[in-house]
């Protein structure tokens, strides 16, 4: 799976050395204080400096990837070649990273791309694909149980049997299929092979004696280790789970003892990947203990990012999709818990002002717990919260010590049954600069109707089932678009023609794979199909012949052979006629 780094990448172009972050961490750091202490004085809540830094980021991400991609400045980003790659790839984790923060793009765009994208999905398909996809679908702000007919949830998770089992190919995807169930708090069937509870047991169960995770059984692993801790915090806080408690705090101390003096885990996705674990858990990558090196975590984060405003993954590399993407999830999900909002992977509607003054209330009781009477007071607050409030208490590990301490009882409620609450549900994005819900794209541009334009001039092809299903969802959207009745037939006639080309082509090479590969060793026996497949190749428009493989090579050979069989014929009745004669003079000396 793509988000995974241990895939070997190409030799990195080296750049120059950037100011020196220790210079650089001193100053922010300084300046960040200053503005407290102005704000604690002028009796004003304070913007955190740090706060800006990551928002600021993350826009030079977006830039980046748009010049990348080629998307003028009036467009979403989410539109062009980009939406080609929707469900394939590292581009799925910038389109969620932007999602978590709520930027006004066309997220509807991506989520119909995404659509075409999984109806090629299959059972043979590993379950990682399927489970990011849906992870994708709920950024989006769809329902990845019902995305234009398809469940993701169940082809990815409850829905797999031991053969093609969630496990196969590694621990990151009974990982992902935790995070799945928890984009929206999906239910799964009784009797299901793959329930919370397995899946769970099967991740702690990985567990290395060193307290890190690994792919496969071997060497432990920063990356796969911070995956498992962002499957497994949503449970840290059920104390009838002490396994889960134990687990997760073996790999943070793990994650402690592996984290370099720079504040750095070796490269920009690692980075990425612990930040966003830890905000899962509410512990802070900037002021924990644990993480902070000679530099801390977020600003070891930030040095891997270019002047081009990506993320290398080595210092110094060219600015690429993965570490870009995971860094922009990384940032989202710090923005998110300062704030008290929702982990990056939790699509439900946002936690209400009352929900976050509620946590960071208890939250700051549970740092001030000194006696037996502020641990009553704390452990009441706690046990009065729902469930999924509970979820995002960030000290339950004072909270538990301090139960322990004065002998009061905690309240052990099952987080596996309570959090599974929901067959279908449409994932929420919200604003966090703009605090509302996202309202959606405006109607059908000028750019769209340009794109229009060009498929009317040039036809359309097998390519064009992504292009012509964001437009027909923005021609149907949009009310006030003049030829709306005439436009949106039109597109519904493109689209079913792009489909249409691009299932003949799909077949006919899945045909040519299984059947009539290689063409020149076709036998006898495949004569017929030989000749069948040929026709329906010559029916295609010439542009769309090539993208068959073997085609001309198919027609040529399916034309020899009836050429053959043709002369074969002919020889025979010549033969035929032949031997009449022969017959008759015989019969005429007898």
């Amino acid at each position: 799976m793509a988000e995974i780094s241990q895939v070997l990448r190409a030799a990195m172009i080296k750049h120059g050395r950037r100011i020196s972050l220790k210079i650089s961490s001193f100053l922010r750091k300084t300046a960040a204080a200053l503005v407290c202490a102005v704000m604690i004085f002028a009796n004003v809540p304070a913007v955190g400096a740090e706060d800006d830094i990551i928002t600021e980021s993350a826009e030079k991400v977006c830039d980046w990837q748009r010049e990348k991609l080629g998307v003028s400045q009036d467009e979403s980003v989410f539109s062009g070649d980009i939406l080609q790659s929707a469900g394939t790839g590292s581009l799925d984790w910038f389109a969620i990273g932007v999602s978590r923060f709520g930027f006004e793009e066309d997220y509807e765009a991506y989520l119909t791309a995404l659509s075409q994208r999984v109806k090629k999905l299959s059972d043979k398909d590993n379950a990682t694909e399927w489970q990011r996809c849906a992870i994708t679908a709920a950024a989006m702000g769809g329902d990845p149980a019902d995305l234009d007919g398809i469940d993701l949830v169940k082809g990815g998770v409850y829905g797999r049997d031991e053969n093609s089992s969630v496990g196969k190919q590694g621990l990151n995807g009974w990982i992902f299929a935790l995070l799945t169930l928890d984009t929206m708090g999906y239910k799964t069937p009784e009797g299901a092979a793959f329930d919370r509870e397995r899946i769970i047991s099967e991740i702690i169960s990985a567990q290395n004696s060193d307290g890190g995770f690994s792919l496969s059984k071997g060497e432990s692993d920063i990356d796969i280790t911070a995956m498992a801790l962002q499957a497994l915090s949503v449970y840290y806080n059920d104390f009838s789970r002490d396994d889960v408690r134990k687990s997760v705090d073996k790999a943070v101390e793990y994650l402690s003892v592996k984290q370099g003096s720079d504040g750095s885990f070796g490269n920009a996705e690692a980075d990425a990947q612990v930040i966003i674990a830890l905000c899962d858990l509410g512990i802070d990558p900037d002021t924990d203990s644990r993480f902070l090196k000679d530099l801390d975590l977020l600003t070891a984060l930030l040095s891997y990012q270019n002047s081009d405003g990506g993320f290398a993954h080595e210092k110094g590399g060219e600015s690429d999709e993965l570490s870009s993407g995971q860094a922009l999830c990384a940032l989202a999900a710090a923005k998110r818990s300062k704030l008290t909002m929702r982990r990056i992977y939790d699509m439900r509607e946002e936690l209400s002002v009352l929900q976050r003054e509620k946590l960071d209330g208890i939250n700051g009781r549970l740092l001030a717990v000194k006696d037996e009477e502020s641990a009553e007071k704390a452990l009441k607050l706690f046990n009065d919260l729902t469930c999924d409030e509970r979820t995002y208490v960030k000290y339950g590990s004072q909270l538990e010590n301090a139960a322990k301490e004065y002998g009061l009882t905690l309240s052990d409620r099952d987080f596996t049954e309570e959090l599974a609450v929901t067959d279908h549900a449409q994932g929420c994005i919200y604003s966090i600069e703009k605090t509302e819900v996202y309202s959606g794209k405006t109607g059908f541009t000028k750019s769209d109707m340009k794109k229009l334009e060009t498929l009317r001039k040039n036809g359309v092809t097998s390519g064009d089932c992504t292009v012509t299903a964001v437009l027909l969802s923005h021609a149907k959207a949009d009310e006030s678009l003049a030829e709306r009745d005439k436009i949106v037939p039109e597109l519904e006639e493109m689209n079913a023609k792009a489909n249409e080309l691009y299932s003949e082509i799909s077949d006919l090479n899945s045909i040519i794979s299984k059947e009539l590969y290689p063409v020149d060793s076709v036998g006898k026996d495949k004569k017929e199909l030989l000749k069948e497949t040929a026709g329906r190749i010559k029916k295609l428009p010439e542009s769309e012949q090539k993208k068959v493989t073997s085609a001309q090579e198919i027609i040529k050979s399916a034309e020899d052979k009836n050429v053959t069989v043709y002369v074969i014929s002919a020889a025979a009745v010549a033969c035929a006629v032949m031997m009449g004669v022969k017959i008759r003079k015989k019969g005429k000396n007898a």
